[in-house]
């Protein structure tokens, strides 16, 4: 009898960056000028804030945004989406360290990762 293999829908929730497909580490304090925020770096050079809530994008966002840019401000003010820069967004459970693939799931314990990655890099 033919037996379809079935699809390892572990590989679909690995923590992977959106970008280069490498894992990721879990989000962590990231000290900067104005204070800190909750986020990390991937090899490739892409940068990702976390939003425990999701309702605080806007914050994360700048964060995330400013890091990408070494701190600088000014540069990140100057940055346009889609030329400047590339986003993604994943929904995230902090707990399991897994990605949730559409929707919220987990009633309600998930976050949003926002990835940002220079163009051209």
């Amino acid at each position: 009898m033919w037996k379809r293999q079935r699809e390892d829908k572990s590989v679909l929730t690995e923590p992977r960056c959106p970008f280069c497909r490498a894992l990721f580490e879990r989000p962590h304090e990231i000290v900067t000028d104005l204070g800190f925020f909750t986020g990390g770096m991937c090899d490739c050079g892409a940068v990702y804030g976390f939003d425990p809530t999701g309702k605080n994008l806007g914050e994360v966002f700048m964060e995330t945004l400013v890091e990408l840019c070494g701190g600088d401000w000014q540069r990140a003010m100057s940055m346009t989406r889609g030329e400047s820069y590339e986003e993604r967004v994943l929904r995230y459970n902090p707990r399991t360290h897994r990605l949730v693939p559409g929707g919220t799931g987990y009633a309600g314990k998930t976050g949003i990762l926002l990835f940002l990655k220079l163009t051209g890099e």
